[in-house]
């Protein structure tokens, strides 16, 4: 059986199912931002504006998926073709700077609040992360602001299909999909790499709840108190938001154990795969020996679909297997978490 791969368009008024020469589609982890570009013969229609609702739907053969429901976000105009960019809510997020201060919210209450003020619906929200206080400077922009509460409390933040935006636990397993190296993989590049010494997140405070009378109170030790101290073991960074003991100790261990998967990184080309998006934990199987099989979380996914060829979908992510990462890597994780408990 052959596939046939095609896309559907919709931009503003107008549907395009098969005007398309060249479309190009990026899905990231916040704070990436998701879109989409399609090049069209510009002796087709296109009276689409920035603003106008967009929507991409992908077929790899096998039914039609919903990648990225947004707006348009530009037109470009040539003798030869029209070239429109469009994206989700991720590009409302990434333009907002906002300068609220949150008193007495958790984190999954902190991102829920910033996504209201972009204008960006709210979807799962299973981020564990009890705050006294947090001040959104504008420094960052709002997607970095609920990207950096999610790493706290071990969470992912991303868009979903539906264009909400979505905090989910950090996955461990089992596998959401298994590929196959010569079945839906074309080719596979494994990196394995040192990494620096750990980053471990600083909080400052006394109390033994984040709703305690004295939880914004000041002290001079830091949070967690036995945390390993600074050099070649560990990196401190400061995150005063970080106002007890439990909380502190769960963001060193959710930045430890992220750490441990990122020394072994996967990029990997296959056959057009749009049900495949980032925050899926994929399997992949009969590897060369000298690349092993294992457990990938996906952090960024391209799909390609041109007109003369079947389309492609290129998977960039981190290891979720301990036995696949670099030897000791997982383990000196675990050690430097269990020297702050």
């Amino acid at each position: 059986m052959t596939l046939s791969p095609s896309a559907s368009i919709t931009l503003g008024d107008f549907r395009y199912d098969s005007h398309g020469t060249c479309l190009s589609v990026t899905l990231s982890l916040l704070p990436g931002v998701n879109s989409f570009s399609i090049d069209v013969p510009s002796a087709a229609t296109v009276s689409c504006e920035p603003g106008d609702p967009a929507r991409l739907n992908l077929n790899g053969g096998e039914g039609s998926t919903t990648l990225l429901v947004g707006t348009v976000r530009g037109v470009r105009r040539g003798f030869s073709r029209t070239r429109v960019t469009a994206a989700d809510a991720s590009a409302d997020l990434a333009s907002l700077r906002s300068a609220a201060t949150f008193i007495g919210q958790a984190g999954a209450d902190v991102a829920a609040r910033l996504a209201d003020e972009a204008g960006v619906s709210m979807g799962d929200n299973d981020l564990d992360l009890p705050l006294s206080a947090y001040a959104a400077d504008q420094r960052r922009t709002a997607a970095e602001h609920v990207s950096y509460l999610a790493g706290l409390g071990g969470a992912l933040a991303v868009i979903d299909a539906d264009n909400r935006l979505a905090l989910r636990r950090r996955p461990s397993g089992p596998a959401d999909l298994a590929l196959r190296y010569g079945r839906e993989l074309i080719a596979c590049d494994v990196r394995d790499f040192a990494v620096a010494a750990p980053a471990v997140p600083i909080g400052n405070g006394p109390a033994g709840s984040a709703d305690a009378p004295d939880a914004l109170r000041p002290t001079t030790t830091p949070l967690p108190d036995r945390a390993t101290a600074p050099g070649l073991d560990a990196r401190w960074f400061a995150a005063p938001v970080l106002r007890t003991p439990g909380v502190a100790v769960a963001a060193a261990a959710a930045y430890q154990m992220t750490r441990a998967g990122a020394g072994r990184r996967l990029r990997a080309r296959a056959f057009l795969l749009p049900k495949l998006r980032p925050g899926m934990v994929i399997e992949i199987q009969s590897l060369p020996d000298s690349l092993a099989d294992g457990t990938w979380l996906l952090t960024r996914v391209t799909h390609r679909l041109r007109a003369h060829d079947a389309g492609t979908t290129v998977l960039d992510g981190e290891s979720l297997a301990a036995s696949t990462g670099l030897p000791g890597l997982r383990a000196a994780a675990v050690a430097a978490v269990g020297s702050l408990l």
